[in-house]
């Protein structure tokens, strides 16, 4: 009976021991969450709690088993308050020291997530498939992202969990899901009179008005800073600066709403520029106003791993849209070896621009200026990475349908009885028109009911058989033969390009004699892929050219060997974008027959993931020899010392 007491009484006397290691103060229990309704921004100083606790009781057994967290969590303090002692260094007198994050919170990541959806639901509605449509991507990418900056901004300097804190992340959830709505019609180019256009005037004039709601929960978040910081001399301007930026950015959007009026559509187009220069000023206030005091720079917040994120994001995008093409081409399940090196080129350019930038991305100090600069060039830096993964995608499926439609083109106009050099010449009837006739049509037949649903048992366009029938009936005037052929070819062509859900853009309503399936449908369909090319080389030399100027911002230190590297870096950009100018009408290289064999190859997207391949390899034989020669000074600075 005397081993149950006994044992009753070890049991508690080792509960005492581990209850009386923690702080007297604390509750036995873990304690639930509590949201506060308002946070203070500053940061609390509790390092005389750490170093000065009372009344703790220590066994030999309970040392040696915290020995070895303790040692870890001391390491942690000690890093803590190093970075917390260079942080006050930073700070000038009367400027206040704030609470930031090392790192970024989930409310955060889950505002995030707002942005990707509305990244990709645009994408998925607004296809790049001329210089309109670009014009309209870029501009919504822009409100987008200005926006998301904005906010982003706040959070990492600012940002805390309060009850006000919740409410005013709750209502920048309800500004995304508003651009989710808009999204879908947006449109900066529109014709005046037609009925898109009275819709894009609606559209913008709610979006317009989801702007200026976005800037007054920013105004009302920095007057709740300012309320705290009040106290301190150099806090009081700038705070001001910035909520009376983010007020007047409102109320600059509440005017432009006047001007997406149905009785004046002219001036939708200065409502339209309004937006992005007040997007301009915006950035370059509140950035110039931050730079001018250091409690409000990007310094110790989490601002390089939050683009980092965002640019994972942009990346992300690229992936589903690939992965979109490989559907696309991959109905039939059938894949050449030229679709099947444009999704490994496409991977491996995802996994290059991957490399290249977290590889070299600086997270310690660099100084406020060159901090902000390299936080802005984020944003032509993203809208790269966006047109050259979109572009990528669009040119896989170009080059599906030049492998579908190539056969169809052979048979169309191989006619080895007719001479297209002698017009008096007349295709014979007999055995050899009609086989040409049967190869024709059987070619067309299998290629199009290759791709034949439950829904759509026979896609093949109606216009081929009107065609394939005046052959016969034609077949004594040469003119009509010829143009019975390019009916075949054209219609097969743009037929084809919709079963990819490839179609040229709208035209102008007064343009009553224009055919979708004939030679100006065809015309305006290759011009999508030709645009294509254009920025889908400009964007990826221009990206690599971004990721070395992130570089060069981004590096405290910079080695003569690494001079070399980034020159090689702009060289092999360059070159990329120039690419691009082999499409330009005015040079008329585009008349070359060895350009044109270029641009309809599966040589574009090896080109540019073979450039980022070079251009990784010659990074780390610089830095390779970086590292040699600073084991070299270590060696023989080791020998010196002995």
């Amino acid at each position: 009976m005397g081993i149950l007491p006994e044992a009753f009484k070890r049991i508690t006397s080792v509960q005492q021991v581990f209850i009386a290691e923690k702080d007297e103060t604390s509750f036995p229990h873990k304690k639930p969450k509590y949201t506060p309704l308002i946070k203070s921004p500053l940061k609390q100083n509790n390092r005389h709690h750490r170093h000065h606790g009372h009344g703790k009781i220590r066994s030999a057994s309970v040392d040696a088993v915290h020995e070895g967290t303790e040692t870890q969590q001391e390491e942690e303090e000690e890093e803590e308050e190093e970075e917390e002692e260079r942080e006050i260094e930073l700070l000038e007198e009367g400027e206040p020291q704030l609470h930031r994050a090392r790192e970024t919170s989930v409310v955060q990541l889950f505002y995030d997530l707002f942005f990707v959806a509305n990244l990709t639901t645009f994408t998925s509605v607004h296809e790049i498939n001329d210089t309109n449509s670009l014009r309209s991507y870029i501009g919504f990418f822009v409100i987008l992202w200005g926006t998301w900056f904005q906010v982003a901004k706040y959070d990492v300097r600012f940002g805390n969990d309060s009850a006000f804190e919740r409410i005013c992340k709750a209502l920048q959830f309800g500004v995304m899901v508003g651009f989710a709505v808009t999204g879908p019609n947006f449109d900066v180019t529109y014709e005046i009179d037609t009925k898109d256009a009275w819709t894009a005037l609606q559209t913008d004039q709610t979006l317009t008005l989801i702007l200026m709601a976005s800037r007054l929960i920013l105004a009302v978040q920095y007057l709740s800073v300012y309320w705290w910081l009040k106290e301190f001399p150099r806090a009081r301007l700038p705070l001001i600066i910035h909520a009376a930026t983010s007020f007047g950015a409102a109320l600059i959007f509440l005017g432009l709403y006047f001007s997406f009026n149905s009785s004046t559509p002219g001036n939708a187009g200065l409502g339209i520029i309004g937006w992005y220069v007040a997007f301009a000023v915006e950035a370059a206030v509140i950035l110039g106003a931050s730079a001018q005091v250091s409690f409000l720079s990007f310094i110790h917040t989490p601002m390089v791993e939050r683009l980092g994120l965002l640019t994972l994001i942009i990346l992300g995008e690229g992936i589903i849209g690939l992965c979109g093409a490989i559907q696309k081409v991959g109905t039939t399940l059938s894949f050449s070896a030229d679709i099947i090196g444009q999704m490994v080129s496409g991977v491996g350019i995802i996994y290059s621009i991957w490399m290249l930038y977290y590889d070299q991305t600086e997270r310690k100090r660099v100084g406020r200026l060159r901090q902000e600069l390299w936080t802005i060039l984020h944003f032509p830096f993203h809208i790269c990475i966006l047109l050259l993964v979109e572009g990528q995608a669009t040119l896989t499926v170009w080059l599906k349908i030049l492998d579908v439609t190539n056969p169809v083109y052979d048979a169309a106009y191989d006619i080895p009885f007719f001479d297209p050099n002698s017009p008096v010449d007349v295709p014979p009837a007999g055995a050899a028109l009609t086989s040409y006739l049967t190869n024709l049509n059987s070619t067309i037949q299998t290629v199009f009911l290759g791709y034949a649903t439950a829904e759509n048992p026979n896609p093949t366009p109606y216009q081929l058989d009107y065609a394939l029938t005046d052959l016969m009936t034609g077949k004594d005037n040469v003119s009509v033969f010829y143009q019975n052929i390019n009916t075949i070819y054209y219609s097969s062509f743009v037929g084809i390009c919709g079963l990819f859900n490839i179609e040229a853009p709208k035209q102008d309503a007064k343009s009553n004699q224009y055919d979708p399936s004939g030679a100006q449908g065809t015309a305006d369909i290759t011009n999508i892929f030709y645009t294509v090319y254009t920025y889908f080389f400009i964007a990826a030399g221009l990206t690599l050219i971004a990721l070395t100027l992130l570089l060069r911002l981004g590096r405290r230190e910079q080695y003569r060997t690494e001079v070399f590297a980034m020159a090689f870096r702009y060289l092999i950009g360059t070159g990329l974008a120039l690419l691009a100018l082999m499409n330009l009408p005015s040079l008329e290289l585009n008349d070359n027959a060895a350009i044109y064999n270029y641009i309809s190859s599966p040589w574009m997207l090896p080109t540019v993931l073979f450039s980022y391949i070079l251009v990784i390899i010659v990074d780390n034989v610089v830095a390779n020899h970086i590292r040699k020669k600073y084991l070299h000074w270590k060696s023989n600075s080791l020998g010196m010392a002995v």
